[in-house]
Order: C-alpha cells, then sequence, then structure tokens
C-alpha cells in the first residue's frame, strides 16, 4: 500500500555554493561517509552530492516525517540502481529514481508500507 509520494528538485551550481560556504559542516550534517566517498571520487562531486540531497527531502516528504538526513542513506545495488535506508524505521520499502537535467538534481520517491504493518 502506497503510504506517500515524495519529489525534490535541487538547483546544483546553488548547492554548490552552499557547499563552497558551509564546506565539511554541511557535507557532514547532510551526508554519511559511504555517500561521501562516492560523490567525492566523482568529477562532478556537486552534482551527485545535489542529487542524494533531493533524494533524502523527497523521502521526508514521501514519509511525511521529520528525519535527520544522516539518518537516510542513498545506497546503490550491484546495478547502480539508487535505493535508501533509513535508520530505525522499519515497515516500508521504497522506490526511489534520481535524475540530472542540466543544472538540476531531481529526486522521486514513493514510500510503501509493508505487509502486516500499521
Amino acid at each position: 500500500m502506497v503510504y506517500g509520494i515524495g519529489i525534490e528538485a535541487v538547483d546544483v551550481e546553488r548547492f554548490k555554493k552552499a557547499l563552497l560556504r558551509w564546506g565539511e559542516r554541511l557535507r557532514e550534517r547532510l551526508f554519511t561517509g559511504p555517500e561521501l566517498d562516492y560523490c567525492l571520487a566523482m568529477r562532478f562531486p556537486e552534482r551527485h552530492l545535489s542529487a542524494r540531497f533531493a533524494a533524502k527531502v523527497s523521502v521526508k516528504k514521501a514519509l511525511g516525517r521529520n528525519i535527520r538526513f544522516k539518518d537516510i542513506e542513498i545506497i546503490r545495488d550491484k546495478g547502480g540502481r539508487p535505493s535508501v535506508e533509513v535508520k530505525g524505521l522499519e515497515g516500508f520499502e521504497f522506490s526511489l529514481s534520481i535524475t540530472h537535467d542540466g543544472d538540476l538534481s531531481l529526486a522521486q520517491t514513493i514510500a510503501q508500507r509493508t505487509e502486516g504493518t500499521r
């Protein structure tokens, strides 16, 4: 059963400026170690970081809950498909889509209750 849907768009250049201004403090507040390892190894890390930020916001919107950003981790399966793990949250499955288009990073999340949970 679908519990909620969230969508978010992030301007990559604006996010990059925030990263330059707030540096490590912002990165450490928003992202987990594995997320930073993956994104900072890319040619344009701000593009990948902004996409993960958009994904985390879309998860929060789909759940309708205020969850710490670091408690939401965007991971990739063996085929490279993004998925979500939320620390301390049980009874949900997520479908996540992330894309980049020009200066925008976009993400959409569908949160579903698993069977047997209310």
